[in-house]
């Protein structure tokens, strides 16, 4: 029987928060303790993450597959230099490369479905639109981020809630008016009626009562998972709790607290050198900070120690609270 990938996707809806950086060095920590993974950037029309991983000019991309309609698929795999890690990259610079259509977003979907890999991550661009929210919506595993600046939170939550109610057109498929309703892809033009799901659930109830069942069951399947990077100080943490009470108190969620990555100059270091910080200084804080992060992610204890050149790795599970050790 075939196992299929486990998709974790990073987004946030604001460019510049470091989501690129965080999911680069989530995949390379999975790769070092063992999993099979791939690392995609979805970026498309700006992709950069091949930089953060020392690779110059990727030789294939997404746009090869609409450029070349031949294309073996498994070219697109990029050898990484680190083990178990391979990389996709997106479609570059071209021009229009980022306009792609709701058919192209299906092959795309369909190639990361058909990997075999125990970990596929995808890094999403900035933004709240379809080509952005669609691909986040596949994943099993949802992480945003956020930096402390309530700018970038407000966008983290318009992030969270155009995915929430993103799933909710796909569910009125066939209901146009309904779907309208819930067009959050573009926060500055949404239906300020139904801008929480209490008011959108008692808007429905007018109108069609029977789809406020599969409003609250969308509702209790999301549960994305949230980090806050750069953080400076205790305040700066707290602001993941704030938000997860924000998102709870208007979009009835359940979210996660993963944990936090402090803001240092080895971050900052590790990308001007173009070698990921959990392979540059796998003991720093931040470094800590993400195997604690990757630790919730997997149901694991993972602890990276650097000697002499060679990363050796420690890697315990944790068993599930049914089981009797």
């Amino acid at each position: 029987m075939t196992v299929s990938s486990k998709i974790i996707a990073v987004g946030g809806g604001k460019g510049g928060i470091g989501k690129s950086i965080i999911c680069t060095n989530l995949a390379v920590g999975m790769a070092l303790s063992g999993q099979d993974v791939v690392l995609m950037d979805t970026d498309f029309g700006a992709s950069n993450l091949h930089a953060l991983l020392g690779i110059s000019n990727p030789r294939h991309g997404f746009q090869d597959f609409f450029t070349s309609p031949l294309i073996d698929p498994r070219s697109l795999l990029i050898d990484t230099g680190i083990e178990n890690l391979k990389f996709v990259s997106g479609a570059g610079d071209n021009p229009g490369s980022a306009n792609i259509g709701p058919e192209q977003i299906q092959t795309i979907i369909s190639f990361i479905h058909s990997l075999k890999a125990d970990m596929v991550l995808l890094d999403m661009g900035p933004g709240t639109n379809y080509n952005v929210i669609d691909f986040f919506n596949i994943a099993d595993q949802s992480v945003v981020l956020t930096t402390p600046e309530m700018t970038s939170v407000m966008k983290t939550f318009s992030f969270i809630r155009a995915s929430l109610f993103r799933k909710f057109h796909k569910k009125f498929d066939g209901h146009p008016e309904l779907q309208r309703m819930v067009d959050h892809s573009n926060p500055g033009h949404a239906d300020v009626e139904t801008y929480t799901v209490d008011l959108l659930k008692d808007k429905l109830g007018k109108t069609a009562p029977d789809l406020v069942n599969a409003i609250e069951e969308e509702v209790r399947q999301y549960h994305p998972g949230l980090v806050v990077n750069r953080v400076r100080n205790r305040r700066d943490i707290q602001v993941g709790d704030n938000l997860i009470q924000l998102v709870q108190k208007y979009l009835g969620m359940e979210m996660e607290y993963l944990g936090y990555i402090i803001d240092s100059d080895r971050v900052r270091d590790s990308v001007d050198e173009m070698v990921p910080f959990l392979i540059k200084d796998p003991q720093s804080k931040p470094s800590e900070n993400l195997q604690q992060i990757i630790g919730a992610l997997t149901h694991s204890d993972l602890h990276l120690v650097k000697q002499d050149g060679n990363i050796f790795v420690s890697k315990q599970v944790r068993l599930g609270s049914g089981w009797n050790v």
